[in-house]
């Protein structure tokens, strides 16, 4: 029988495929039928101070290959995400909650409160690219590594953070080595790609509203963006950082790449839209038939093994 769990710092998902942050965990049914389905965690919306209705629509699409969204963070608030997070307790899967903040202090004040929910971990959105007028918090390096500073001592739940892009090798290196001396637990890499355009020459208009039209990159496009920036952060953290992987995965030989490049779970989102909650379920298949035709019993021992060219 093949072994699909993963460890995070001590946290277990029996199977490491879940939602990313933002796709199909807006509402309580949504996250419902996640605990419902083969996803290995419930990973909640990026919850805000106050609920917020997001940027104007159209605001997001998606096709094939790609997709480009511009939602400006719409959820509940945390308020109603921290109430309905013991609810969810009885699919016995690990619960994360994701918290984003306009400014600092609003990082803290949302970390007392999900520190009184029943969620297992908090991933701190720190790469939300669709805010009109607000900066990437994660690219002031000095501002992202205060603030994460401070979380850490708030709380003894598992702590990651959720990053974007970056394009220095040296800058990776940085911000690995800092995290580890930090002590966060995760690291989520990556968030879409900042500035993505997708125009419909037919309409000769752009698909998307807000932000002229501009949004952030996602789907197929992405992973091979995604996989450089796993690779680098785990090298760089000689393996001390406990990854999850973000971007194109939409069948299992992706789950299998990005663990071989040393992410020890990855999160769904195109794909996601695209399919739903079922396609947790044909992940797992395509998976655990690739483990069997490679006579892998145990997951976890593919993490970080990726090979490179002589």
């Amino acid at each position: 029988m093949i072994d699909l769990a993963t460890k995070i710092n001590g946290l277990s998902f029996a199977f490491p495929v879940f939602n990313a942050s933002g796709v199909w965990c807006t509402q309580k049914k949504e996250l419902v039928e996640l605990g419902k389905s083969e996803a290995g965690a419930i990973v909640f919306k990026s919850m805000t101070v106050k609920k917020r209705d997001g940027n104007p629509e159209p605001r997001l699409f998606y096709k094939d290959e790609y997709s480009v969204n511009s939602m400006g963070l719409p959820n509940l608030g945390v308020d109603y995400y921290t109430k309905i997070s013991f609810s969810l307790k009885k699919f016995n899967k690990p619960l994360i909650a994701s918290i984003a903040g306009f400014k600092e202090d609003e990082f803290y004040f949302l970390m007392e409160k999900v520190n009184q929910g029943a969620f297992d971990g908090i991933e701190v959105n720190l790469s939300c690219p669709n805010l009109e007028g607000k900066g990437i918090f994660a690219y002031d390096l000095k501002k992202a590594f205060k603030i994460l500073k401070n979380l850490r001592k708030k709380t003894k739940k598992l702590l990651g953070v959720k990053l974007p892009p970056y394009f220095d090798r040296g800058e990776i290196k940085v911000i690995a080595q800092e995290l580890v001396r930090l002590k966060i637990d995760f690291v989520t890499l990556i968030n879409s790609y900042p500035l993505g355009c997708i125009v419909d020459y037919q309409k000769e208009r752009m698909v998307i509203k807000p932000n002229l039209g501009i949004g952030g990159l996602g789907g197929k496009v992405l992973k091979p963006i995604a996989l450089a920036q796993v690779v680098l952060f785990f090298q760089f953290s000689k393996g001390r950082l406990s990854i999850i992987g973000v971007g194109g995965v939409e069948k299992g030989s992706d789950i299998y790449e990005y663990l071989l490049a040393g992410a020890k779970a990855v999160g769904v989102a195109t794909g996601l839209l695209k399919e739903g909650p079922k396609i947790f379920s044909r992940l797992k298949r395509e998976l655990t038939e690739i483990l069997e035709e490679k006579k892998v019993g145990q997951l976890s021992r593919k993490i970080g093994q990726l090979k490179f060219l002589d």
